[in-house]
């Protein structure tokens, strides 16, 4: 054999091995639909607004008879905060702390979560990432939603001061409300019917593993923490809180393996 008809069968050879390895790496997952939660995805509110909100809490379970100044009960909250950012966990905390009687803790603790959700809204700043990101997505014919959580009225306050109520490359906000009337998964349920029929299309973007995570991987979609914010050191409770990717900014969403556009 001539060495010119080995060094062709061995190209040839090297060809198809390139194309079995080729065919065996798996393809991009097409994403037509991307769905952000708000706080501490879109924008810092751990920086923003968490510690005042903490401090009107405080200040609501003084004035509805803990016997403790606010600025006792504020350093107390985030004593617990430090160990356990779940406001459920605080509020247990709390109330074992200053040793309330099991029937007076509702009425102080539900003062509490009054405040917290509704701290009026100042100035808000997004993530420098975030709109570069969003119109990126949009370019690509990406639909995109924001489901928030919290007091409705105060949540539509945070997007009109994030200036998102007018920004163009957002489909729709949703507004899941503190008494679990409608949730972000009933929201998330809803985009599957009205937008994307296919969860394999759908990628959610958040920092909570045991909400917009969990309820992302429930329903068969992508899921992406961004890890940071107030719940940066919760950890997945479980195969069902752990996302599929976890990123530290916002930008990196348009860097993961995913193929963005429509079909």
């Amino acid at each position: 054999m001539t060495k010119g008809k080995r060094s062709s069968r061995s190209a040839s050879r090297r060809q198809r091995q390139s194309a079995r390895s080729a065919s065996r790496v798996p393809a991009r997952p097409l994403i037509t639909t991307v769905i952000f939660d708000l706080d501490d995805t879109l924008y810092d509110c751990f920086g923003q607004r968490v510690g005042a909100a903490h401090l009107c809490a405080a200040e609501a379970m003084a004035s509805a008879g803990l016997p403790a100044s606010a600025e006792e009960i504020f350093q107390v909250r985030m004593q617990a905060f430090a160990n356990d950012p779940q406001l459920t966990r605080i509020d247990e905390h709390v109330c074992k702390h200053f040793a309330v009687p099991p029937a007076a803790r509702d009425k102080l603790v539900r003062a509490a979560r009054l405040a917290f959700f509704t701290l009026p809204v100042a100035q808000l700043t997004l993530f420098p990432g975030t709109l570069p990101v969003l119109r990126g997505l949009k370019e690509r014919g990406v639909r995109i939603f924001v489901v928030s959580f919290g007091d409705p009225d105060t949540q539509r306050a945070k997007v009109a001061a994030l200036g998102l109520d007018r920004e163009p490359s957002i489909d729709h906000v949703f507004y899941a409300d503190t008494s679990h009337v409608m949730t972000k998964e009933a929201f998330f349920r809803s985009i599957l019917r009205n937008a994307e029929s296919d969860p394999r299309r759908a990628l959610v973007v958040g920092d909570r593993p045991s909400s917009e995570i969990r309820a992302g991987k429930a329903l068969g979609m992508h899921t992406v923490r961004l890890r940071g914010g107030e719940f940066a050191r919760l950890r997945p409770q479980g195969p069902d809180e752990q996302a599929d990717f976890e990123i530290s900014k916002i930008d990196a969403v348009l860097k993961l393996p995913f193929q963005f556009g429509k079909t």
